[in-house]
């Protein structure tokens, strides 16, 4: 069994495809790909001998499709870290956790508005148990969100996007 994880090299200006195979309950890296972009992604792994069972990547669509369109039955990961920074980039939290203190030390006690639930709503999807968790979660802060907000509808055409993908780290494998 072989798990592909996208690693970005700053250094490099690469992402790196760190290739790991199992070796019964542990994972061991075997193989590091230097990738520049779809084409050169497509070129390597048709030369490699192996067939991953695993891919955990950013949110890039190029890499995404290039893996499914290689390996129709590969279970892709999104990077849980990419999905919560780019979350915050969308959200623009540390502004918005301003503002509402600000707001609610001004309405002296008033409940807090629902950026505020926004805030915490990625954190506390990838702390639930399972995947049927997570999905609940999920749906039932959409029910919340007020979809007219052009940051939140933007965040959810992602997370609807790469659903599948997202949701899948609830069944990865620990490296």
């Amino acid at each position: 069994m072989y798990l592909m994880r996208q690693v970005y090299d700053p250094i490099e200006n690469l992402d790196d495809m760190y290739i790991y195979e199992s070796m019964g309950q542990k994972w061991q890296l075997s193989q590091i790909i230097k990738v520049r972009d779809k084409k050169n992604l497509i070129k390597l792994l048709q030369h490699i001998r192996i067939k991953p069972d695993y891919a955990i990547i950013k949110l890039n669509q190029p890499y995404r499709n290039t893996l499914y369109y290689l390996y129709p039955e590969i279970k892709i990961i999104i990077d849980k870290e990419d999905v919560i920074l780019v979350f915050n980039t969308i959200m623009n939290t540390q502004i918005e956790a301003y503002e509402e203190a600000a707001a609610l030390i001004e309405n002296q006690g008033n409940t807090p508005c629902f950026k505020g639930v926004s805030r915490y709503f990625i954190l506390d999807f990838y702390n639930m148990g399972s995947k049927g968790e997570a999905i609940e979660h999920y749906e039932l802060w959409q029910t919340y969100m007020p979809l007219n907000d052009k940051k939140i509808s933007k965040f959810i055409r992602i997370m609807e996007f790469y659903f599948d993908e997202i949701i899948n780290y609830f069944e990865s494998p620990k490296i």
